[in-house]
């Protein structure tokens, strides 16, 4: 009953954080955090329980990732797919690089929950420029790219993050055996994801019923999850590729080839937004009660030491995504950005905006909720807790600053509106 309790009173705290938030202007994100945090201060009705991995990752990370595939404009990957995926690929690779190396000098942890850290690092989302609004004044070509990248950083990230976390307990294997595991999630994974989308399209398609078809919907991510478990590839790789098949087939509605009908599509896309919504508000709610406990079990790692460390992996994270987002933006065939007094933004200013507006994501929460809470032989794995508490740290943190920095970069780099009706 106590398990009941807690899911109960923590979607009745999300849902009256996000109405508190509306109402005061208070990043949603930080609201949520901030009552995670407080309610362990409440006597009695909130137990104390610790939050079980395998809960994130079969149920918390499924709809949540599906959720912010499905939310994809239809018309996005017809142009912007291979330049926001290629590029997304490259952030993710790059800063889980990076950032892994950076918190083992730093911390002088496990390498495996340094290199889980890195992960945790690496996946970022255009959240607070969606959030605040500031996304339908910037040009297409920068929130385009931004929201491809939805595509393949969950992708990486979370196939590492998932083998990361098996790799508990042992010592770290190399690059050539985290290259295979990806090869085959790319491969084998997507493949079956392919094969989940087209036939849920069919089954779709056959029927006129808004509420099978969403009760379809919301099955996929978890039927996705489980199919990958089943080849032995990673549960996210069939779920991404069965949810960008959906969304490929749904753009060419135009060519009468609905896998919905209209009241279908907009249940189901206000059940989705409502999930993501819901398990973001969650994940951060979460967040916000192990972050306590976390740092009380770092044992000979002070929280200040924990804080810089986390303050210092955000300013990697930026550097690296400016040094990539300069690269790409300077190539001849990347498209200008139009500035709002005529002629074109800089690339170098360009690039302070993309990676200003790439916010840690809340899968970063799952990512480190989701490490076992002992090793193979049952001790307790102690560098879960310090892994926790900079991931936490680095997504609070990187929220709060870009609701207070972005939308003065958008002034200072000032790009100009364009024609979004092609």
């Amino acid at each position: 009953m106590a398990e009941t309790r807690f899911v109960a009173l923590t979607i009745v705290a999300v849902a009256l954080l996000l109405a508190l938030a509306r109402l005061t202007k208070i990043p949603p994100s930080i609201a949520w955090f901030a009552g995670g945090l407080a309610s362990i201060l409440l006597p009695g009705p909130i137990p104390e329980i610790r939050v079980n991995p395998l809960i994130v990752l079969g149920l918390v990370l499924p709809p949540l990732l599906y959720a912010a595939i499905t939310n994809l404009p239809p018309s996005l990957l017809a142009r912007t797919a291979w330049r926001g995926v290629a590029m997304g690929a490259a952030w993710t690779l790059a800063l889980t690089a990076a950032c892994g190396y950076a918190a083992y000098l730093l911390l002088n942890l496990d390498p495996i929950a340094c290199m889980a850290i890195g992960v945790a690092a690496a996946v970022a989302e255009p959240r607070v420029l969606t959030e605040s609004g500031l996304a339908d004044r910037l040009p297409p070509a920068i929130t385009e790219s931004l929201s491809a990248q939805l595509a393949s950083a969950p992708l990486l990230g979370v196939s590492l993050s998932i083998w990361t976390a098996k790799q508990v307990g042992n010592p770290f294997p190399g690059l050539l055996p985290i290259a295979q595991t990806l090869a085959y999630d790319l491969t084998a994974g997507c493949a079956a994801g392919i094969a989940l989308g087209l036939a849920m399209a069919a089954l779709r398609k056959r029927l006129d019923n808004p509420a099978t078809e969403t009760a379809l919907s919301l099955a996929t991510p978890f039927a996705a999850a489980a199919l990958g478990e089943a080849i032995g590839a990673s549960p996210i790789a069939p779920l991404i590729a069965a949810g960008l098949t959906l969304v490929v087939i749904r753009h060419r509605e135009a060519l009468n080839t609905e896998i919905a009908s209209p009241e279908s599509r907009q249940l189901t896309s206000d059940l989705w937004r409502s999930l993501d919504t819901l398990l973001t508000g969650t994940l951060f709610f979460l967040m916000g009660r192990a972050i306590p406990e976390a740092l009380a079990g770092t044992h000979a790692l002070p929280w200040p030491t924990l804080a810089l460390t986390a303050l210092a992996l955000m300013t990697l994270c930026w550097a690296v995504q400016f040094a990539l987002s300069w690269l790409a933006l300077a190539h001849p065939r990347s498209p200008p950005i139009p500035h709002a007094e005529g002629g074109c933004v800089p690339s170098w200013k360009a690039a302070c905006l993309l990676a200003g507006g790439s916010g840690r994501n809340v899968v970063a929460l799952a990512i480190a909720l989701a490490l076992p809470t002992t090793l193979p032989n049952g001790d307790p794995f102690w560098a879960r807790d310090a892994v926790v508490a900079v991931v936490a740290l680095m997504v609070v943190a990187s929220a709060g600053l870009q609701w207070v920095g972005v939308p003065g970069l958008v002034r200072w780099v000032r790009p100009g509106a364009e024609d979004r009706a092609g």
